[in-house]
């Protein structure tokens, strides 16, 4: 059940064991993949594992913790503070609404802080659980299987993944190789990005991106989140 396109009584019918939110990011992805890719990954994934189990899938929080990426066009980033309350209040909500689990699957590894941040600062009787859809159980050996190099940022596996949920199209034309991060990814600044990353992507190898690939590791981790939404509601 999507709340987005659910009606008030079929909240207060539903099971209220275990409620899921999608998140992403809105970031440069090159010319590989689009700016809500993180996103458009995340919420695929959980809209179709929820109707899988009958779980409940709050509307994809689109916008991430993405300062790194603002120095190209499209980005449009949060700080962790900001982040962190908007969070803390919809788990409050999804608390207030009945449910006794969150699990928030985020498509983008710059949330992870902020998200961390809320949980730890928001007190209630409500369970949450913040994991990239990459540490769901088998998902990362999935990858490296199909990916001999999928990089740090626009992998081979996320571009192959939206283009497969893009029905096949592909959005531009790929670049082939990114080059190796040179420092610590996390400590980079807009500035240093730019011109370390002109075209925004880090360590992949992207000749490895196919339609097929992407399909194939979407439907893995859809598998492995089903399984693990039915042994941890």
């Amino acid at each position: 059940m999507n709340l987005i396109e659910s009606m008030s009584a079929e909240v207060e019918k539903a099971e209220h064991s275990l409620i899921i939110l999608p998140v992403g990011s809105l970031e440069q992805h090159g010319t590989e993949a689009p700016l809500g890719c993180d996103g458009l990954i995340a919420e695929a994934l959980c809209r179709r594992a929820g109707e899988l189990t009958s779980t409940p899938v709050l509307p994809t929080f689109y916008y991430g913790c993405s300062y790194s990426h603002t120095f190209f066009p499209g980005t449009f980033s949060i700080s962790i503070e900001t982040y962190s309350k908007l969070l803390g209040e919809i788990i409050s909500e999804a608390e207030r609404n009945g449910f006794k689990n969150i699990l928030i699957v985020s498509g983008h590894g710059g949330n992870r802080h902020a998200a961390e941040k809320a949980i730890a600062e928001t007190a209630g009787t409500i369970s949450c659980r913040y994991m990239g859809y990459w540490e769901l159980p088998g998902v990362q050996k999935e990858e490296n299987r199909l990916f001999k190099k999928a990089g740090y940022h626009i992998t081979s596996s996320e571009v192959s993944m939206v283009w497969h949920l893009l029905s096949g199209s592909i959005p531009g034309e790929f670049s082939g190789c990114y080059p190796s991060a040179q420092q610590n990814m996390k400590t980079v600044s807009p500035e240093q990005w730019k011109h370390l990353y002109p075209d925004g992507g880090v360590g992949a190898d992207l000749s490895d991106a196919s339609v097929a690939k992407g399909q194939t590791l979407f439907q893995f981790a859809i598998d492995s989140l089903v399984n693990y939404i039915l042994k941890n509601r």
